[in-house]
């Protein structure tokens, strides 16, 4: 036979038989999970705006024309607050997706300071109304929201030579919130543990340093607070509690070291972390 005369020819078959594995897309290469631990270029910090919301439950004083006083009633209503915070954190990438796309961990360490306002607002027929004086508390939060994420573009492979990313995740968030009342005296703090979902979306920009914007919404109910008791008059007339619901922040957040990403700068659209593969 002819392939065995010439060797080379049966050799040029068996290789065609075979997928040739070379042209394969190149994964982005990803070290052992807790090494990102160390690696400062990875690393980022964040300013935080909230929303959060929450449902107060208990008494309420009732009025009528000219703000008389007709009786106490129970319900619950909406309540909402504001609120600033900051965290420090970072992505650990743990399953290679495709060129420059990766999953990862997400972790960060973030305290947050929330302000409840009119938690003392009356009951007039139907609609309920601000008073004064206002009785407000402030919720102090220390979390620790741990997540997996989808990662794509600059932040996930560290690259210069990419202008843009996006991240889409979901997690869990471990807190600690303390919720003081203000200007109450002899009012204790009041301590509350609880651990909520949450999912996040962001986009990320290299200009110099990469720059993210960054949604966050998490849901779930923490009892802040629980007064067993009336506020002085005419604060509050008995018991009530304020239950967190969940919280809306948004983030600017910037990778510090980012200037130091060892990829070669933006303008190079060639993969330094294989010379031969160009981005599409």
């Amino acid at each position: 036979m002819i392939f065995l005369k010439k060797p080379i020819i049966f050799l040029a078959l068996v290789l065609m038989a075979f997928p040739r594995t070379g042209v394969a897309q190149y994964l982005f290469q990803v070290e052992p999970l807790f090494n990102y631990l160390s690696d400062l270029k990875r690393y980022e910090i964040s300013g935080n705006y909230n929303l959060p919301f929450a449902t107060f439950n208990g008494v309420t004083r009732a009025v009528g024309p000219n703000n008389n006083f007709l009786g106490d009633s129970t319900g619950h209503r909406a309540q909402s607050g504001t609120g600033f915070g900051g965290s420090i954190g970072l992505s650990m990438p743990f399953k290679a997706t495709g060129h420059i796309s990766c999953w990862a961990v997400s972790l960060a360490l973030m305290g947050n300071i929330y302000t409840w306002t009119d938690l003392n607002e009356t009951l007039n027929g139907s609609t309920y109304t601000k008073v004064t004086p206002t009785l407000s508390a402030g919720t102090t939060q220390i979390a620790l929201p741990i997540g997996i994420e989808y990662k794509v573009g600059n932040d996930a492979i560290l690259t210069k030579r990419l202008a843009f990313g996006t991240s889409l995740g979901a997690g869990l968030m471990p807190q600690f919130n303390m919720t003081t009342l203000s200007s109450v005296s002899g009012e204790s703090a009041h301590y509350a543990f609880g651990c909520t979902p949450f999912v996040k979306a962001e986009g990320s920009f290299f200009i110099g340093f990469d720059l993210k914007v960054r949604i966050t919404y998490s849901i779930g109910d923490i009892m802040l607070t629980d007064i067993n008791h009336a506020i002085a008059t005419p604060m509050t007339d008995g018991a009530f509690r304020i239950t967190s619901n969940g919280n809306l922040m948004l983030s600017l957040v910037i990778m510090p070291f980012s200037g130091g990403w060892r990829e070669t700068s933006w303008w190079n659209t060639y993969d330094t972390y294989n010379e031969h593969d160009r981005l599409n």
